[in-house]
C-alpha cells in the first residue's frame, strides 16, 4: 500500500498503517510541528491593525490575545459566539471568516491516505483539538498518532496561510476600521 507523495503525507512502508491513537488531553505543541504552523491570532492581528491608530490596534490585539489557550495558541472555539453573517460583533467577525476553512484543511491533512474506517476518529479528535487548543496542538497530535506516515507540517502551514489570505482578500482596511468603531459603541 505504498503511496507516492500525495497532498500532505506519504506512507513510508508497504503494510497497512498502524495508528497510535491516544486521548490527547492538554497537548503541548511539539516544536518541530509548531515552527511550521502559523498562529491564526498573530496573523489576524498583523492583518487587521494595518491603517488603524494605536488605541484601536491595541483593542484588537487585546481581544485576540485574551482568547488564547494556556498553550499560547488560538483555539477556534473562542469564535463560536462571534457569528459571521448579519450578526456583527466587531473585527473578530473577520477572524471567524478567516479561519472558516481551517477544520476541513486540518482534517484533510491529518487523514491523508487513511482508509475510511480510520478517518472518523482522526477527524473528530483533530477538530476537537483545533477548537479547544489551537492549530499546533491538533497538528502535533496527528503527527504523533501517525508516526509511520510523514505528515508534513510545513504543507499544512502553507495551506492555512493560503486559505487565510484568500478569505481575507475581499475585506478592505476601511471595513475593519468601521467594525472597530461599531464594536466600541
Amino acid at each position: 500500500m505504498a503511496r507516492g507523495h500525495e497532498r500532505a503525507g506519504k506512507v513510508l512502508f508497504d503494510s497497512p498503517e498502524e495508528l497510535h491513537l491516544f486521548d490527547p488531553g492538554a497537548m503541548t505543541p511539539a516544536p518541530h510541528v509548531a515552527e511550521h504552523i502559523p498562529d491564526a491570532g498573530a496573523f489576524f492581528v498583523d492583518w487587521a491593525i494595518r491603517g488603524l491608530n494605536q488605541d484601536r490596534a491595541r483593542e484588537i490585539e487585546s481581544a485576540v490575545n485574551g482568547r488564547r489557550n494556556q498553550n499560547g495558541w488560538f483555539p477556534l472555539e473562542t469564535l463560536d459566539s462571534i457569528g459571521s453573517r448579519g450578526f456583527w460583533r466587531g473585527p473578530l467577525t473577520y477572524l471567524a471568516r478567516m479561519t472558516a476553512d481551517d477544520p476541513r484543511i486540518l482534517q484533510e491533512w491529518a487523514c491523508d491516505g487513511l482508509r475510511d474506517e480510520q478517518v472518523g476518529r482522526i477527524e473528530a479528535t483533530v477538530d476537537h483539538l483545533l477548537h479547544q487548543q489551537g492549530h499546533a496542538a491538533a497538528a502535533t497530535w496527528a503527527v504523533a498518532v501517525r508516526p509511520r506516515t510523514y505528515l508534513d507540517a510545513e504543507v499544512l502551514g502553507d495551506r492555512l496561510l493560503a486559505a487565510w489570505e484568500y478569505n481575507l482578500g475581499s475585506i478592505r482596511a476601511k471595513d475593519v476600521a468601521k467594525s472597530v468603531r461599531r464594536w466600541n459603541r
